[in-house]
């Protein structure tokens, strides 16, 4: 569970900015439910609050202090207990899914390519399955070997498919498609095609996914000044709600300049035929 700060801009005249520092007074905190996980909480404030009215957020946030989603030009106290809400898991899931959607439209053999996913935490384990129709080698490389137990052995009885776990990247002999979840990327991986989330120039090519499109109920009421991918990241991590579990970022921008105007996808279908 979290807390929406929700700016609201003061307006003219003495009175009316009066009523305007009075407001916060009276404001509390309204209860937002989500698809099957826990609410979450939204908040009115000045959008430049003193210091006593930050004080009084905090109070009025409770014990959710620590978790806040507000916009980024809104500087929180240094000192003091309201700490900003910074998504860690949401980004490499929209890594994940985006890959897996450039996958499925770019229709490769999949005897053409090596895939690897780098999860040093094992956060994706549930997920890999969802490679196994795109490529005969997948390949993930973690420090949480223990969290693939269990998927590598769905994967053997029920695809017929083997997962190679390693504890480090290693160049592979096909050209290799990496979906860099954990943001690990590696000089090795100078021949490769890489998804991820922060800049790099590490890959052949590279493919950087930005920004995410909220569902029409949550763009009715969160600002468009809060980053989406706070907000995605909040109710994913700290809800458990499902609403987002399956986004893909909104743009793809690529590394590629050998063609013009070319789809992930398509630029993915050159990579493994060998043509770049």
């Amino acid at each position: 569970m979290f807390v929406v700060l929700r700016a609201y801009p003061a307006p003219k005249g003495i009175i009316k900015k009066t009523k305007y520092r009075k407001k916060l007074i009276h404001e509390q905190t309204k209860t937002i439910s989500t698809d099957k996980g826990l609410p979450f909480f939204m908040l009115d404030i000045p959008e430049c609050p003193s210091t006593s009215e930050w004080d009084s957020i905090a109070r009025k946030c409770g014990k959710y202090t620590s978790r806040i989603v507000a916009p980024r030009c809104l500087t929180l106290p240094d000192c003091g207990k309201l700490k900003r809400f910074v998504p860690s898991f949401m980004p490499s899931v929209l890594t994940f899914n985006t890959a897996v959607q450039t996958l499925e439209k770019s229709k490769i053999d999949p005897a053409s390519v090596t895939l690897t996913v780098t999860d040093r935490n094992g956060w994706h384990a549930s997920r890999i399955c969802r490679l196994l129709p795109f490529s005969s080698t997948v390949r993930v490389v973690t420090i949480k070997p223990e969290r693939y137990c269990s998927v590598c052995k769905t994967a053997l009885n029920e695809h017929g498919a083997s997962i190679v776990i390693r504890s480090a990247y290693e160049p592979s002999s096909k050209p290799d498609i990496v979906i860099c979840c954990d943001a690990s990327e590696s000089p090795a991986m100078k021949s490769a095609a890489i998804f991820g989330y922060k800049h790099s120039f590490e890959g052949k090519i590279n493919f950087r996914g930005s920004k995410i499109e909220l569902t029409e109920e949550h763009k009715k009421i969160i600002p468009s000044d809060i980053e989406p991918i706070d907000f995605a990241g909040a109710i994913t991590e700290l809800c458990g709600a499902a609403e987002y579990k399956h986004s893909t970022f909104a743009h793809i921008s690529s590394s590629c300049n050998v063609c013009d105007n070319l789809s992930p996808e398509a630029c993915i279908k050159c990579y493994s035929s060998g043509n770049l």
